[in-house]
């Protein structure tokens, strides 16, 4: 960390050595320049923990029952780092040291990382020293924990029973603080951080593997023998890091990231009205047209086509998937919204994607439509290879939004956790407008957790759900014949409802007849055509003929004047002096005013309904 002298002090009490210092020197660094651009070591300090919670276990408890408090995290693929242990206390000083060499990572690597989830920080300040806990065999009724037996409130579900105690670990409740990293990725050197500290989330029992199940228990040791989770929230505890970095990664840290050879897949995300059967029809048909050409399965039919991609999966059947320029991913429908998530080769099938549909996010007669992508961010693997199918298309039984607010979904062990984290992170993921905030919020579920979602909420698929309104049906001659599998781009971008009563659909020409209608002419219209034009002459509007004008200098008088101001004759209107009614002088109400006597008093209500 660039100092040259260390000093500790003695923890352990020793009868003989009442206390010690030791302090190590060096007179040059142990890092040389070359080294330090090479290794680029990365410093994490952990300075303090502070306003840690008092209740609902105080302080004094925690020093009597508990190892002393300590933090622990795990940076990437380096080592888990485990402080020293601290006086019990509601500040807590660790002034921990903890240097990574992220020279030895592999290019792009250390990008990849600080762009993805924050670093989650362990904060362990109420874990129960198990060396003294020690428990005789009893009868039912002399436990304090055979009270809660006939309590509905202490009966858990299938999926939260679970056996904390085991042979190489144990669970302790703790409070965890995420730290985000990101901003090394814009060239800042050193990171001051304060993060909150909140309650930690309790182990997944369900996706334990089967040698956990398997290993044999210690001691048996009831989980009413853990202390509570600490009020980190109420307490507002925070933990302050600080953040170094010898050489900063500078702005070109993700470009550089997206030129490495091994991130070859790119991501892109289309989120629209369940309506749009327009936008659905062309994914759908491009996605199947790109991942036939690939598997060469383009010379087939198009029924034919569909069935073969249904039935292949990557995992199984291809080897050298890397080299394949495949689109792979899942569809979402709900009745509500279309979800696309489509991974593949990021300058090959995504990018062709991105540049047919991207003109469509300026359109709004369609409705919502989210297109979430970014050409700089660049992964090194698929995420939906190990799907059921290349492209899984599932759908919910109600709508995700209406899913999500049902209050018995956040009970704990209603559902999987796996289909509750991917309805959580699809939830989040449908409100997001950058790309960047989803892979930082880690809000793309995995595999695991979209087919258990389709095996949880999932319904049967119809051939409606795929196209809203079906394309119509072309009855082509013999002499316009194209190759099976191959889709015809502008026969599709000039066809219409009307087409069903022409031999052919031909470009360019006029239809004028329908039997259930008045006759109408309209004219064939090229969308994406039009829409290009449209673009650029609105962009051909930013700058005069002339090119940019300059306006010509201002004083600063000039430049604090209100646009609105009143002209000179005005102002010295405002200036006079205010007269009441000075409009009205010469008219008279039309009604007499004057008040009556007490014996005519019966006139008054009169007055108004009478004229003079």
């Amino acid at each position: 960390k660039g100092e040259k002298s260390v000093i500790s002090r003695l923890a352990a009490n020793n009868p003989k050595v009442l206390d010690a210092y030791v302090t190590f020197t060096v007179e040059t660094p142990l890092l040389s320049e070359r080294q330090r651009h090479e290794l680029n070591p990365l410093i994490i300090r952990i300075n303090s923990a502070t306003c840690l919670p008092n209740t609902p276990v105080p302080i004094e408890v925690l020093q009597r029952l508990c190892v002393p408090t300590y933090c622990k995290y795990k940076f990437h693929n380096f080592p888990p780092h485990r402080t020293h242990g601290q006086i019990h206390g509601t500040h807590v000083y660790f002034k921990d040291v903890n240097v990574l060499l992220t020279g030895t990572m592999k290019p792009g690597e250390l990008q990849r990382y600080l762009r993805g989830p924050p670093l989650e920080i362990e904060v362990h300040d109420r874990d129960r020293n198990m060396e003294n806990n020690t428990k005789e065999p009893c009868l039912f009724g002399e436990d304090e924990a055979d009270e809660n037996v006939g309590k509905v409130s202490f009966l858990a579900c299938k999926s939260t029973i679970c056996n904390l105690f085991t042979k190489n670990k144990v669970w302790h409740p703790h409070g965890v603080a995420k730290v985000s990293l990101t901003d090394l990725l814009l060239g800042k050197k050193y990171l001051t951080i304060s993060a909150p500290i909140h309650n930690c989330s309790a182990p997944n029992t369900a996706a334990s593997s089967e040698e956990d199940k398997n290993e044999n228990v210690t001691e048996l040791v009831s989980s009413s023998s853990l202390l509570p989770m600490g009020h980190y929230l109420e307490s507002d505890s925070l933990l302050k890091v600080r953040v170094e970095i010898a050489v900063p990664l500078g702005m070109h840290a993700e470009i550089a990231d997206a030129q490495v050879t091994n991130c070859l897949y790119g991501c892109i995300i289309y989120i629209f009205d369940y309506n749009n059967s327009s936008l659905l029809r062309d994914l759908v048909e491009e996605i199947t047209e790109i991942n036939a050409k690939a598997l060469q399965l383009d010379c087939y039919p198009v029924h034919l086509i569909g069935m073969a991609l249904a039935a292949l999966k990557l995992k199984t059947t291809l080897e050298k998937v890397s080299e394949l320029d495949i689109v792979t991913g899942f569809h979402l429908l709900d009745g509500a919204t279309h979800l696309f998530v489509l991974e593949g080769l990021k300058d090959k099938a995504i990018k062709k994607l991105w540049d047919k549909h991207f003109e469509r996010s300026y359109r709004h007669e369609d409705g919502q439509l989210e297109i979430l992508y970014n050409s700089q961010l660049a992964f090194h693997q698929r995420l939906y290879a190990d799907l059921e199918t290349i492209f899984y298309h599932f759908r919910l039984c109600k709508p995700l939004f209406t899913i999500t607010k049902q209050p018995l979904l956040y009970v704990r062990g209603m559902v999987p956790w796996a289909c509750f984290q991917a309805l959580s992170r699809l939830s989040y993921l449908c409100r997001s407008k950058r790309l960047r905030d989803v892979i930082h919020g880690d809000l793309l579920p995995s595999a695991e957790m979209i087919t258990a979602l389709s095996h949880q909420y999932g319904v049967p698929l119809t051939d409606e759900d795929l196209f809203v309104q079906k394309p119509p049906s072309l009855s082509v001659s013999s002499d316009d014949y194209t190759v099976p599998g191959k889709v015809s781009r502008v026969k599709q971008a000039v066809c219409s409802s009307l087409d069903n009563y022409n031999e052919m659909c031909v470009p360019k020409n006029r239809f004028t007849f329908c039997h259930e209608y008045l006759s109408a002419t309209f004219d064939p219209v090229d969308v994406v055509a039009a829409c290009k034009e449209s673009f650029a002459k609105s962009k051909s509007m930013w700058l005069s003929p002339d090119g940019f004008v300059f306006p010509g200098f201002k004083s600063s008088i000039e430049s604090n004047l209100h646009p609105r101001m009143p002209d000179e004759a005005r102002l010295e209107e405002l200036s006079e002096k205010w007269q009441e009614n000075a409009l009205h002088a010469n008219m008279e109400p039309v009604l007499s005013r004057d008040r009556w006597s007490w014996d005519k008093r019966h006139i008054d209500f009169d007055l108004y309904k009478k004229p003079p």
